[in-house]
C-alpha cells in the first residue's frame, strides 16, 4: 500500500495518534487514528536512561501513567512495567513505525535534544512506508534532522507568532510551520504560505475551531478528533 504525501484539500493530522479516544501515545491511540481516517499521526519521542527511544510526551510520566517520576531517569524495563491506561504500555519508537507503515503518515515530534540523528536512522532501519514529517519546538533538532537527511520535511513548532516573523522561521530551515491555534492569523498563514511553507495548526478540538481554521486557511489540522475534521467539512460542503 502506498501512503499519498500530498493529496488536495486540508491535511489531518491525529494528535498523539487520537488522544481522544484512547491513551495518548500508545499502540491503541495510533490503531484508532488511522481507523478514523488520519493523513498522519503524531508522537512524540524521547530518550529512556538507558538509550532507548520511546513515545510519550510529558517529561515525567506522571500524568499519563500510573508511575512517577522523570522518563529520562528510567530505564525500558521500569517504564515497560507502568500502565499507560486500559492496559496499555509505552511504546518503542521502532514498533509504532512499525505499525503505521502503508497505512498512514507520520508525524514525529522531537522531545529530547540531541536525538534528532538517530530518530533518523530508526526510520530509515524500519524502512517506513508513507510521508514523515520531523517536528520540534527545538530547532536545532530540525536542522540536524536536515543535515542528516536534506530532503527531509521538517515542522517548526511554535506557540506565538515571532517577533523576527519569517525570517525568525526560515532560520531552522523548515517545510512546514505548526502553530499553537490561539495564535493563528489569516495575514500570518498567508505571509507564511507566500514564503513556500505549509501550515498547521494544534490541537483543534472543538468544530467551531475546526470551521475557523478552515477559513484561516491552514494546510493541516492537528487534533485529538481526527475524525471531526472530516464533519466539519461535509456540512461546509
Amino acid at each position: 500500500m502506498t501512503v499519498q504525501t500530498d493529496k488536495p484539500g486540508v491535511l489531518c493530522i491525529g494528535h498523539r495518534g487520537a488522544a481522544g479516544h484512547a491513551p495518548e501515545n500508545t499502540l491503541a491511540s495510533i490503531e484508532r487514528g488511522i481507523a478514523l481516517g488520519a493523513d498522519y499521526v503524531e508522537i512524540d519521542v524521547q530518550l529512556t536512561a538507558d538509550d532507548h527511544l520511546v513515545i510519550m510526551h510529558d517529561k515525567r510520566v506522571d500524568r499519563t501513567t500510573n508511575g512517577h517520576g522523570y522518563l529520562s531517569e528510567m530505564s525500558l524495563r521500569e517504564l515497560r512495567t507502568l500502565d499507560a491506561g486500559l492496559g496499555q504500555t509505552i511504546p518503542l519508537l521502532e514498533e509504532v513505525l512499525g505499525a503505521a507503515s502503508g497505512r498512514s503518515g507520520m508525524m514525529i515530534e522531537i522531545i529530547t535534544p540531541g536525538i534528532a540523528g538517530r530518530v533518523v536512522e530508526m526510520v530509515q532501519q524500519t524502512r517506513f512506508e508513507g510521508p514523515v514529517l520531523y517536528a520540534s519546538f527545538l530547532h536545532a533538532e530540525l536542522l540536524a534532522v536536515r543535515n542528516r537527511q536534506p530532503s527531509a520535511r521538517t515542522l517548526a513548532l511554535f506557540e506565538g507568532i515571532p517577533a523576527g516573523g519569517v525570517d525568525f522561521l526560515l532560520n531552522a530551515r523548515p517545510t512546514h510551520v505548526g502553530l499553537a491555534f490561539d495564535s493563528v492569523t489569516p495575514e500570518f498563514v498567508s505571509k507564511l504560505q507566500s514564503n513556500g511553507l505549509t501550515v498547521f495548526t494544534y490541537t483543534v478540538n472543538d468544530l467551531r475551531d475546526f470551521e475557523r481554521a478552515l477559513k484561516v486557511g491552514v494546510n493541516g489540522i492537528i487534533s485529538d478528533y481526527p475524525e471531526r475534521l472530516a464533519m466539519v467539512a461535509k456540512d461546509g460542503a
